[in-house]
């Protein structure tokens, strides 16, 4: 009986980390897709860090994980880590950002 209790508990917990994860690449696609419909900004660095930062004060706002245990950052951040870079270095910066919405599109549910 205790072993049943103790996997229900982990079964649980497993389901409500895997939706977290989901709701969190669902939320990456969402300020993506914003990032593609203005994909001809003049400035794009400067929307980039204005969507990354509105994305990332929704994760908190619904208390998601950005990081993990090892504090490092969740593949979900890491993606629009690389696409910042990109776009800051001002060498491919469309290509960085269709990347990115590309990999949402196939992350998100």
């Amino acid at each position: 009986m205790k072993d049943t209790i103790n996997v229900n508990k982990r079964r649980s917990l497993a389901y409500l980390q895997k939706e977290n994860y989901d709701e969190c690449w669902n939320i990456s696609h969402k300020y993506s897709s914003i990032l593609m419909k203005n994909i001809d900004s003049n400035d794009l660095y400067t929307l980039c860090c204005s969507v990354y930062g509105q994305y990332l004060t929704e994760l908190k706002s619904k208390n998601l994980q950005l990081k993990d245990k090892n504090h490092n950052s969740k593949n979900y951040i890491q993606v629009w880590s690389t696409m910042l870079n990109t776009v800051r270095k001002g060498e491919v910066e469309k290509l960085g950002i269709r990347l990115l919405h590309q990999t949402n599109c196939q992350r998100s549910c």
